[in-house]
């Protein structure tokens, strides 16, 4: 893959939907890799400084914190940007939709550099797994492909089972919406989690029925947001890979284990 940078810089502000609190990102050229920075401190978007995958993916260094950036790193997947700088106030991504949708669109307005130099494939030759419960991910040999498998004990999102293969992003993937369901909305507060959570940036359900007055984007929009955070996590590794991915009920702490997995076993 080509090396690719922003060709100008974008301003994003909103709302943190765990810590609930105003933040804003200004998201630039870079030539170091993806690379955040707040409080001066510089902290690359690799998975040595994956510090809590608790319902998001947050990045830590030196006890400077920044949450949630798995949206933000789906896009830069699909947008196949592999160096930028990302300056951020507060210790959170804004959420803004609740999907990357308005990340990619505000991206691609700013345009693309390509730069010197092509970041390598990392290509899975061996099967490799990573487990916890009765939820599983692996990486299999082949050409590049998603197949992920969700179930939920509620009847308005059930099971979906989608296969991606990697085309189409800005339309197939990056309008998905984080999601929730109403009676996990108490629990999940006392936790200090989704404090900024509404219908305005996720789709909340109630048993049978979709909460949000404009319905679903997509039939299957939850299994499409698993496939959204899947692919900001691997994006991690910092480059791409040829490998098929299957997910069965997986979460972030199960996408960053694959990672380090396939990062252990072809680095």
């Amino acid at each position: 893959m080509q090396r690719r940078t922003l060709a100008g810089s974008v301003l994003i502000e909103g709302i943190g939907i765990h810590r609930g609190e105003q933040t804003s990102v200004r998201i630039g050229p870079g030539e170091s890799g993806i690379v955040f920075v707040k409080d001066g401190k510089s902290i690359p978007a690799i998975l040595d400084n994956v510090v809590d995958t608790r319902l998001s993916t947050t990045i830590g260094k030196d006890g400077v914190i920044i949450a949630t950036i798995e949206h933000l790193m789906s896009c830069l997947w699909g947008l196949s940007i592999t160096d930028c700088e990302v300056r951020i106030l507060g210790e959170e991504i804004p959420v803004i939709d609740g999907s990357a949708r308005p990340f990619y669109t505000r991206i691609s307005e700013a345009g693309f550099t390509d730069l010197q130099g092509e970041t390598k494939a990392i290509v899975v030759r061996e099967p490799v797994r990573a487990e916890e419960g009765g939820s599983w991910i692996e990486a299999l040999p082949g050409e590049f492909s998603i197949t992920y498998d969700v179930e939920y004990p509620t009847e308005a999102i059930g099971r979906q089972c989608l296969i991606y293969d990697g085309r189409d992003y800005g339309a197939e993937i990056a309008p998905a919406r984080t999601f929730g369901m109403l009676k996990d909305v108490e629990m999940m507060r006392a936790a200090g989690l989704a404090l900024g959570g509404s219908l305005e940036n996720a789709v909340v359900v109630d048993e049978k029925k979709v909460l949000n007055p404009e319905g679903l984007r997509f039939p299957d929009e939850f299994v499409r947001h698993k496939i959204l955070d899947l692919l900001g996590d691997l994006w991690m590794l910092g480059a791409p890979l040829k490998g098929e991915i299957r997910a069965c009920k997986a979460s972030h702490r199960l996408h960053i284990a694959l990672a380090n997995k396939i990062r252990a076993a072809y680095s």
